[in-house]
């Protein structure tokens, strides 16, 4: 049997397991030498693409779970150690993960499909947003990370590299950051967040990856902010989407029709949020935050509202070409029940290794 496998031509088995699931191309990296040494090869790693899934933190904070297309669990990992309250990235199947509650700046670069992680040195002072994105020119990924008066630092990550730090970038951004613990959204090759300038503005700032310059353009004219931030930018549907709530129950979101026009808004979807809001929340007036995680048909997102040790963190599903309730999403019972938050990124399964861009001292994560 294996000798028929390996007589195949080696270009017409690349082209049927570029077809499969990520599930299946694990399962066929035992089937023979000859297909498990193509399938870790970086030429098939670099041509090969999966259908996006989801990744999210547990409340813990030291273990992660990625999920397929199907949005069933692939595998279920955690770092040597590490605390709570971790915001997530990812890039090519590649994730970033930081702590925000950290004075020095500490991140970690993995690949759950490799089985792979660096940690990256660290970085002192205090970060208020972070974004992960790679240059579709160099094929460079780069971590930027930005506090709240608008400095921002840049970690290189590529081919032949060594010796890598942390540097300042050559400008400053223009605008003060207006969410913390955020993370920025890539697009274009270009990492996106929310800034107020000095008039108090609302603009999404831009960072170009390659050039690492900045340019900013202004938000819908029709948006008018939140200071509770809920505010947030998305990528949906290969755009750029500014997504608020509205009276912590009515969700609103823009798109912008031309990338880089800031003339192009157009106010896309409007929805209720059907919550039930704890008695906190209404003493309170705690507004929930709302993150958009899949858009193929339906919007999948999370809601998180909390007061001190009371956390109400659910994940629901919408129909977005209908009129449809939103209800929460059954079918995914076991994020619900695995202690599910709001610390979750859209995951495309990946083959490339970490060393393969450069990145020294890798480790193997540990599995569950």
């Amino acid at each position: 049997m294996e000798d028929m496998f390996a007589n195949l031509p080696e270009e017409l088995v690349s082209d049927i397991l570029r077809r499969l699931s990520i599930r299946s191309v694990m399962t066929c990296k035992c089937v023979c030498r000859s297909w498990r040494r193509l399938i870790k090869g970086d030429e098939f790693a670099s041509s090969y693409t999966s259908k996006p899934g989801l990744s999210f933190v547990h409340r813990d904070g030291r273990e992660y779970t990625v999920f397929d297309g199907a949005f069933k669990p692939l595998f279920r990992f955690n770092f040597p150690s590490w605390n709570l309250h971790v915001v997530i990235a990812s890039v090519n199947g590649l994730l970033t993960v930081w702590d925000p509650d950290k004075y020095a700046i500490e991140m970690f670069v993995c690949n759950p499909i490799t089985r792979e992680y660096a940690t990256l040195p660290p970085l002192m002072g205090t970060c208020f947003f972070f974004g992960f994105g790679v240059s579709k020119l160099s094929g460079l990924y780069k971590i930027l990370c930005g506090d709240q008066y608008g400095s921002c630092h840049v970690y290189t990550l590529g081919r032949g590299r060594s010796g890598r730090e942390w540097r300042s970038t050559a400008s400053t951004a223009p605008g003060v950051p207006t969410l913390g613990r955020d993370c920025a959204k890539f697009l274009n090759g270009n990492l996106h967040w929310l800034v107020s300038d000095i008039e108090k503005n609302d603009l999404v700032c831009s960072f170009d990856i390659e050039t690492e310059l900045f340019t900013s353009f202004s938000s819908p004219h029709d948006y008018g902010g939140n200071p509770y931030g809920n505010n947030h930018l998305y990528i949906l549907e290969g755009q750029l989407c500014l997504c608020d709530i509205l009276n912590s129950n009515h969700v609103v979101i823009w798109k912008m029709n031309n990338y880089g026009d800031e003339n192009s808004w157009i106010k896309e979807y409007t929805f209720p949020l059907h919550v039930s809001p704890t008695y906190f929340d209404f003493y309170h007036g705690i507004a929930y935050k709302f993150k958009v995680l899949a858009n193929d048909g339906h919007w999948l997102f999370a809601t998180d509202g909390s007061f001190v040790f009371v956390a109400l963190k659910r994940l629901f599903i919408n129909s977005k070409n209908t009129e449809a309730n939103t209800k929460p999403l059954t079918s995914c019972s076991s994020i619900i029940a695995s202690d599910f938050t709001s610390n979750v990124a859209i995951y495309s399964p990946s083959l490339i290794s970490l060393r393969t861009i450069g990145l020294r001292n890798v480790r193997s994560l540990s599995f569950n």
